[in-house]
Formats: structure tokens, C-alpha cells, sequence
């Protein structure tokens, strides 16, 4: 036998004798006595164990039994084979099945003394084996555990986990059904934790808490606790690498508490040009305290800063009229509220500071310009409907007092008192745009109460953005290509509303550009874009494209030119061409014949006229409509095709009357009128009176 009690349920027996047949008894003990002696075993004859493969785990418990699981516990063989234990198998069957009916557990071995067997149907009765293997192979399976009913006793509790409020974590496990002599045994990964230095326990009734004492990745595992004295109460948590950390980050904040934030330090700028800065925390109790830090100086609430903090909502506020050069640093809020605290700092140096110092003064500026007449939107430019430049901008706090001046290249080109303030815009109206418009433009504001300007530069690279616009503007103007013949041949032409000399205007036939010859010319004309094609042929029919580049788009307009439009052009140019052969050549007075001649009794009367025709026209000479011929008394000369002579030798009263030229040939016939009046010497002096008014009448 053995001197001392043991707590295992197997013991090795030593110094057996070989081929020595023995029978073996155990007896139990508590703080009462040893009781009476088990029956005897079997007989064993010893002898050497020489199978490879391990011996049947023994000693199989079953913990944390519940509706559909439970946890199965067993001690490695007692024998191991020829190599250790590498792995084991757990079976499983219902009570009341056959053995054919074990089923594996796990599909591959596991390394622990312990398995969760999951899917258990609530209620129903199962019994286990366990099988260890080495690398010779897997041994007999263990004997069977009594038949486990799979169900959560009434009363059952959960281990938790727990954070107090100094950050010390622990788990606990409370057992209603734990009596005076339980104990709560304490495991980590189904071994005892009664050595171990990483861990406290304390147990009051029937609550056990369990402390990490200095949580870390050594903790990491399986804790379990089962309460002696009772129905198999325990119950486990698993810490894993997640929780750890989620544990720890819980016990960080508990330790180190922090006033909680909406918003960290902020800073932003007033009307004035007042700087702001802000910070909102969640909730701040009543005897919260908070500190404004500026380089590591606390700022106390005098004439540069204004602190306003209001508890109710958790809103600290710090105000300072101007950021001067001196105001560069590190701001900071420090909060402290019970245990719990928190700050938060905004570093204002470099551009960082700078922009915003720049941007503070030019919001103090802009509030005093707002104070008296000032620019809502500050002058710029568009162009109308009409192809003008219209200067426009948006003003404000305007009254009958205030003057508005224009100005271009700083001489005054407009003033006028009578300004329609009712929309709040000032214009001015540049019609006709061009080169000679450009320049530097400003509107000035003012009176008593301040003056505020705005400026516009129209030269260069803007100048030529205006004139891009007003040449788009126009380009969008023209009309479509129309077809107007003449007597030299066929005009196309387009009208704008506008035309300045940066819109470049090109003509092409088909897909070739035309250059501007002695046949085909092309221009402007006012607001009329043409293209006149001089005595046009077949060859000129197709189709005409007019494009408008404006600088960065061209416009095209398109008319065809073929088949019947040309046809009917082309003799429209035939007509017009025979009709001005035909008026330039026809016969035609053309000068020297007067409306009236008065003439005394007696005297000579002589007259020439020019006259034109080709071919030459013939001349006859008429008074009173009746044709006249010559004689002594009346010489008609017609001379060199040019000149026509009218003579009387010796006016006689009955040489009164209404004369006419007619000249004529195939072209055309035209006549001049004179009158003759021939009077008494006694009843007038001598005298002759010409009017040298022409007159001519076409036939």
C-alpha cells in the first residue's frame, strides 16, 4: 500500500514482482476517518505492457452540463505506448442506442483533457468514451460515463465578467445552490489555478470573484469554476485575445476617466474680425473646472480674453477682439470634472496662424466698410443681347447723399446723383466695345459715413476675355446665309448685330477655305458679312459655309448653293446683268437744254444738248409733239454722235411754244422739255433768261 492519502483517482503501483498475480482495495478518508475497504479487484498477473498504441483515458467527468451542451473532462492513460500522447477522441451516443451508434466527437484530435460538445438535444440522456492516440495509432477507448441528461439546472447562473470602477477586472460566478461546506475550485483551461500568482480569489456565501491581478496576454484561456457540494454547478468564460483587449480599454477608461467631447478645440472668426474659440464637452457636472492655457501660461478672464463656460450645455467659449503677432502658440482647454478629466489644444503657428491673423483684420475691415455704402458684389462684367459690355456690381446701405463716380484709367467718365437704388445695382453701359475701351474702371461709393471702391482691369489677358464674349455674343447674332444676285453675279451675306474687327470671319466652298480674289471677294459691309462671286459657273455651285471665330470657337453658318437654288440665282444674275448693260448704253439726254427760254422778237436762239447711246442714237427734235424739221429759219444739227444743236435765225412770235428732243436706240428712248417765250421789245427790255434747271423724261 501507500503511506499517504491521494486526491487522483488513478496511482501507479511500483515494485511489483514479475508473473505475480495481485488484487488491489481502496479506501476513502475525510476529517472524519478512513471508511471500509472497496471489494477486491480482479486478479493481475504482472506482466510487461507492450502494446504501442496508448492505453483508455480515464477518470471522465462531465461540467457546465446545459440544455444543449456540456463539457467533458478526463486524465491522460495511465499507460502510453511506445510514444506519447499526441491527441484524443471523444465518442458520444445516446443512452439507449446501440453500440454501433458511437459517433465521433471531433473529426481531428485535440491536444487538451478537456472538449465543449455542442448540439445536445435538451433532456435527452448521453453517455461518453475518450480514446488517446500517439503516433503508433489511437488505443482501446476508455470506459463509458454513467448515461448525462442534457438539460440547465433550475438556478443556473452564468459567469460574467466584471470592470469596477478603479479598472480592476475580474470574473465572477454566483451559485444559490452552494451550501456551508462548498468550495469554489477555480481552473484555467480545466487545470487548477491554486498556484497561481496572476490571479486573487475571494468568495463570500455563494459569489466567488476571480482577479487578474496584472491583466496580459499570459491570461489569455479558458477559466472555469465548479462549487463542490452540489449538483455539478460551474460554469466557464473564455478570454481570447479580442476580449483581453476590449477588457483592458474598459479598465483603461475606468481608471483614467475622461470628461467626454462633442467637439475638440476649435477656433473661427466673428463679423468684426473677433476670434472664437470653442470646445463642447457631452456633459459637464456643476463642479466641473476649466482652464484656458496658452503656452503652458494659464489665461485668466481680463480685457484680451473674454471666457464664457456654460455647465448646462457643456460649451466653453474664450473671445479675443484681434489675434496680434504675439497671439502665435498652442491654445488649450484643461477639464476636470470629479475623477474624470480631459483637454484638448489647437496649435496656431506658421501659415496656419498667419492666414488666419490675415483673415481676422480682413473681416474687421469688412465691417467697417459695411458700416456706411459698400459693395455687396463688387463690379464686374457681362455682355448683353445686343453685343454692348455692361459694368455692373451690387451695393448697399445706400442713401439720397451718397455719390457714385465712375472712373476709367483714374479719369471721372460718370457721375450721376439720380441712381436707381431700388435693386441695389449700378451699371454702366459700354456700347460698341473695342480696343479703345480697354482699361482700368473703378466705382467709388461715399459719403458721410465712409467711402468703399471696386476696381476692374480690362486690359490684357482680361481685355481679351471681354472681347471673346462680345465676339461669341455677336457670332450668335448673325443670320442665316441668304443668296442675292446682282448684276456682277451672286451675293451670299449674313447680317449681325454687331461686327468689331477681333470677330474673324472666313468663307469656305465645300471644305476649302476662299481666299479674297479679283472673281471672289468677300467683306463687311456695316453689319452685312458677304461673299460676292464675280460672274459665276458651274463650278461655283455647292455648298458655303460662313464660320465666326470669336478667339476660341468658330460659329458656321451654311447655305447650299446647287441645283435649283443656284439655277434661279444664276438667272437672276443673267437679268440683272442684260437689265444694267441695257441702262448704262440706252439713248438719254444728258445735259444742256434749259426749262424756259425767254427771247425777245428778232433775235437769234441757240441751244446744245449732250446726248449718249450706244449704239448711237437717232435725234428728232418736236414742238407741240409734232415732229420738226430743219430749214433756213430752224438748223438742227446732230454732231460726232455726242452733240445736239437747236437754232432759230430770227425768233418770230409764232416760235412760242413747247419744244422737245427725242433720242432713241435699241436700248431705250428719252426726251428733254424747254419752252420758248417770245416777247415785244416795247413791252420788256432785252433780255434772255435761262433756268438752268435740267429736266428729263424717260419713254
Amino acid at each position: 500500500g501507500h503511506i499517504k492519502a491521494i486526491s487522483e483517482r488513478a496511482y501507479r503501483i511500483e515494485n511489483l514482482k514479475e508473473n505475480m498475480v495481485y488484487q488491489f482495495q481502496v479506501r476513502a478518508s475525510n476529517v472524519a476517518g478512513v471508511g471500509l475497504p472497496s471489494l477486491p479487484s480482479d486478479k493481475f498477473k504482472c506482466e510487461e505492457w507492450t502494446i504501442a498504441v496508448p492505453g483508455p483515458p480515464h477518470d471522465l467527468k462531465c461540467s457546465e452540463i446545459r440544455d444543449s451542451s456540456l463539457v467533458l473532462l478526463w486524465k491522460p492513460p495511465v499507460y502510453v505506448g511506445r510514444s506519447e500522447v499526441t491527441g484524443y477522441y471523444a465518442d458520444i451516443r445516446k443512452a439507449d442506442a446501440d453500440e454501433e451508434d458511437w459517433r465521433s466527437v471531433n473529426e481531428k484530435a485535440t491536444a487538451n483533457k478537456y472538449i465543449k460538445v455542442t448540439g445536445l438535444e435538451h433532456g435527452m440522456n448521453y453517455i461518453f468514451r475518450l480514446r488517446a492516440m500517439n503516433t503508433a495509432g489511437v488505443g482501446k477507448p476508455s470506459d463509458s460515463t454513467e448515461p448525462i441528461t442534457a438539460e440547465t439546472r433550475p438556478g443556473t447562473k452564468e459567469m460574467i465578467v466584471d470592470v469596477d470602477d478603479d479598472g480592476i477586472i475580474s470574473l465572477i460566478f454566483e451559485c444559490a445552490d452552494a451550501g456551508q461546506d462548498s468550495k469554489f475550485i477555480w481552473s484555467k483551461n480545466y487545470e487548477s489555478l491554486i498556484d497561481s500568482s496572476r490571479v486573487s480569489m475571494e468568495t463570500k456565501g455563494g459569489k466567488t470573484r476571480m482577479i487578474f491581478n496584472d491583466p496580459g496576454k499570459d491570461d489569455l484561456g479558458i477559466y472555469s469554476c465548479v462549487v463542490t457540494e452540489t449538483d455539478g454547478a460551474s460554469s466557464s468564460y473564455t478570454i481570447d485575445e479580442a476580449e483581453l483587449l476590449r477588457l483592458l480599454e474598459i479598465s483603461h477608461d475606468h481608471k483614467f476617466p475622461v470628461v467626454p467631447l462633442k467637439s475638440e478645440l476649435a477656433v473661427e472668426l466673428l463679423e468684426k474680425g473677433q476670434v472664437r474659440f470653442w470646445l463642447e464637452a457631452e456633459r459637464l457636472s456643476g463642479n466641473a473646472k476649466c482652464k484656458f492655457i496658452f503656452n503652458d501660461k494659464e489665461i485668466s478672464n481680463d480685457e484680451k480674453y473674454k471666457i464664457k463656460v456654460d455647465q448646462k450645455t457643456g460649451l466653453l467659449e474664450m473671445f479675443m477682439e484681434k489675434l496680434e503677432d504675439i497671439d502665435e502658440g498652442t491654445f488649450t482647454v484643461q477639464l476636470q470634472d470629479g475623477k474624470a478629466s480631459n483637454q484638448s489644444s489647437l496649435v496656431l503657428i506658421g501659415d496656419l496662424f498667419k492666414n488666419l491673423q490675415n483673415e481676422a483684420e480682413f473681416q474687421r475691415k469688412e465691417w467697417l466698410r459695411k458700416q456706411g455704402p459698400h459693395f455687396v458684389e463688387y463690379v464686374g462684367w457681362e455682355v448683353t443681347s445686343d453685343c454692348n459690355v455692361l459694368l455692373k456690381c451690387k451695393v448697399a446701405n445706400i442713401k439720397k447723399e451718397t455719390t457714385i463716380i465712375w472712373y476709367k484709367d483714374d479719369r471721372e467718365i460718370m457721375f450721376d446723383d439720380k441712381h436707381d437704388f431700388k435693386d441695389g445695382v449700378c451699371t454702366l453701359l459700354i456700347q460698341q466695345f473695342s480696343k479703345k475701351d480697354a482699361g482700368m474702371y473703378e466705382i467709388v461709393l461715399k459719403d458721410d459715413r465712409g467711402r468703399d471702391s471696386s476696381t476692374l482691369r480690362l486690359l490684357d489677358k482680361e481685355f481679351s476675355e471681354v472681347i471673346c464674349e462680345v465676339c461669341r455674343m455677336a457670332a450668335q447674332t448673325a443670320t442665316e446665309v441668304k443668296v442675292q444676285s446682282t448684276e456682277h453675279g451672286i451675293r451670299l451675306y449674313s447680317f449681325l448685330n454687331y461686327f468689331l474687327e477681333d470677330l474673324k470671319i472666313i468663307w469656305y466652298h465645300k471644305e476649302t477655305k476662299l481666299a479674297s480674289t479679283e472673281r471672289v471677294k468677300n467683306g463687311v459691309t456695316g453689319e452685312q458679312l458677304w461673299l460676292q462671286i464675280n460672274e459665276p459657273t458651274e463650278k461655283d455651285q455647292g455648298t458655303y459655309t460662313l464660320e465666326l471665330f470669336d478667339g476660341k470657337t468658330g460659329h458656321k453658318k451654311l447655305v447650299d448653293l446647287s441645283g435649283k437654288a443656284f439655277d434661279e440665282a444664276f438667272a437672276e444674275f443673267q437679268r440683272l446683268k442684260q437689265a444694267a448693260i441695257a441702262e448704262r448704253n440706252r439713248a438719254r439726254v444728258i445735259g444742256g437744254l434749259p426749262d424756259v427760254v425767254t427771247i425777245q422778237e428778232g433775235k437769234s436762239l441757240n441751244l446744245t444738248c449732250n446726248i449718249w447711246g450706244d449704239p448711237v442714237p437717232s435725234v428728232s427734235w418736236l414742238k407741240n409733239d409734232k415732229e420738226l424739221l430743219g430749214d433756213a429759219h430752224l438748223i438742227l444739227k446732230f454732231e460726232a454722235g455726242k452733240f445736239a444743236t437747236f437754232t432759230i435765225t430770227e425768233v418770230g412770235n409764232t416760235d412760242s411754244g413747247k419744244y422737245s428732243i427725242l433720242v432713241k436706240n435699241k436700248y431705250g428712248t428719252e426726251t428733254g422739255d424747254f419752252t420758248v417765250s417770245v416777247f415785244m421789245p416795247e413791252e420788256e427790255e432785252e433780255k434772255v433768261k435761262v433756268d438752268t434747271k435740267k429736266a428729263a423724261k424717260k419713254k
